[in-house]
């Protein structure tokens, strides 16, 4: 099962069993100890689940092989890994198509830099060959991770009185919070950059975003053990 994912109930309950111990026998403190009971069987994961996979016609650039389709059905989970830990990777020979804009008078438009198909008139093929290219870490999963950890127990409490002490509402609520703070750390992470190279393809220095397929994969799961 490919799966990159932040489990999260196992810090929630610890967090929320501290202030049951501290709280008086009020409703709140009833309310957090049915919690945490039902909340010990189950299992918060959020990230890139076994599913979300890659659209061979996605030719997206945020991961392995910029500026080449990624086979049929790889996990998103797979890029996003290798994304978050960096590493090198041997890339194939492979045919890599090339847009330009050529004005009437038979002259490229900005100074012949390469723009997207769709602003394009005038394209090449060329043969890229066999290489291999170096990933750098871009660990926007740990990134999420160390800037939001800390307010996810308050996002949890939240999220409970926001569904009125109903469990399974509670965690979708806090799920979809942190998913979107995943997603924001992949908006934001802008070091280190892209290589020039990929800009040019891509036409903008978003080092995780090309498509959005991976931004758009972050997913979540609530499982019971």
């Amino acid at each position: 099962m490919a799966k990159t994912a932040i489990k999260g109930m196992a810090r929630l309950q610890a967090t929320l069993n501290g202030k049951v111990q501290g709280a008086q026998k009020n409703w709140m403190a009833r309310l957090l100890d049915r919690v945490l009971r039902r909340s010990a069987q189950m299992q918060m994961n959020i990230g890139f689940l076994e599913g979300a996979t890659y659209p061979k016609s996605s030719g997206d650039k945020s991961g392995l092989a910029p500026g080449a389709a990624y086979a049929d059905g790889l996990p998103v989970a797979a890029i996003a890994y290798q994304n978050e830990f960096g590493g090198e990777i041997e890339i194939p020979e492979h045919e890599q198509k090339i847009y330009r804009s050529v004005a009437a008078d038979g002259s490229f438009r900005k100074n012949g830099k390469f723009v997207k198909a769709k602003s394009s008139n005038f394209e090449t093929t060329h043969t890229v060959p066999a290489h291999t290219a170096t990933i750098p870490a871009r660990p926007f999963m740990r990134n999420a991770i160390a800037n939001n950890q800390d307010q996810w127990p308050a996002l949890l409490a939240a999220a409970l009185k926001q569904a009125k002490g109903d469990l399974d509402k509670a965690l979708d609520i806090a799920a979809e919070a942190i998913v979107g703070q995943v997603q924001e750390e992949i908006r934001n992470l802008g070091d280190p950059p892209n290589a020039p190279s990929t800009i040019r393809l891509k036409g903008f220095d978003k080092p995780l975003i090309d498509t959005g397929h991976m931004l758009n994969s972050v997913g979540y799961e609530v499982v019971s053990d």
